[in-house]
């Protein structure tokens, strides 16, 4: 992580300098801002007060104009941590398609035991009990598991992270690692959270609350230009 002078957060915030991308993202940033303006109207979400604050990057070649960041800091919750990993597709079934096989083995299980009480047969049941077990395989076990991670992930630890128009650089120390906004990760949003698929199976979400209304139009802009937006898959 690198070492910054920590400028005191003002109401005149400081612009990211120009480059070859700062149109776009600058243009992406107008335009989510009016976005979430009108949400936060509709919805009355809130800034929660966690740090955030310009920072300069001092990495930057001498022949590179330096890039104004941003730094924020935060701490998940357990709920958010859940939300995480639902979305991070460790299981398959909590898309749109395990709720659809779901659906199935609940009519299975309906039709066994309404032919089991009609006509008895003792295979009726035991199919019927068979669909059950099935149904909470994909839908109550998962869950049960993920509630548990959630809960063992939500330690308290502090999350810090700088974000530029380039890269998005999280932790310090030997901790640290960044996120390269090349276009070669994927983010998803879901539940005011934002979330970025990076390489080698690691992954970055950072919550709305956790930015000052004031730079979540540029953050926003920032990742959307420099990641390939993605769905939840069925």
């Amino acid at each position: 992580m690198k070492d910054y002078d920590t400028a005191n957060n003002t109401d005149d915030n400081i612009p990211l300098q120009e480059d070859e991308d700062t149109a776009e993202v600058m243009r992406i940033a107008e335009e989510l801002k009016r976005i979430q303006e009108e949400e936060d109207e509709e919805e009355g979400r809130g800034w929660d007060g966690s740090e955030a604050e310009l920072v300069e990057d001092d990495d930057a070649e001498e022949y590179e104009i330096p890039m104004a960041g941003i730094r924020v800091s935060y701490v998940l919750t357990e709920e958010e941590y859940f939300k995480c990993l639902k979305h991070s597709g460790i299981y398959k079934s909590q898309g749109t398609r395990g709720l659809i096989e779901a659906v199935v083995l609940g009519i299975l299980a309906v039709i066994f035991f309404v032919v089991f009480f009609m006509t008895g047969g003792v295979s009726n049941i035991v199919f019927g009990c068979i669909s059950l077990i099935f149904i909470a395989i994909l839908l109550v076990v998962p869950n049960l598991h993920m509630r548990s991670m959630a809960k063992s992930m939500a330690d308290g630890k502090l999350i810090e992270a700088e974000i530029y128009p380039d890269s998005v650089e999280i932790g310090r120390d030997d901790g640290a690692w960044k996120i390269e906004l090349d276009g070669t990760s994927r983010i998803q949003e879901f539940d005011n959270i934002i979330m970025i698929f990076a390489d080698h199976n690691r992954s970055f979400a950072i919550p709305e609350r956790a930015i000052d209304p004031d730079f979540l139009p540029e953050i926003k802009g920032i990742l959307l230009a420099g990641t390939i937006p993605t769905y939840e898959e069925d």
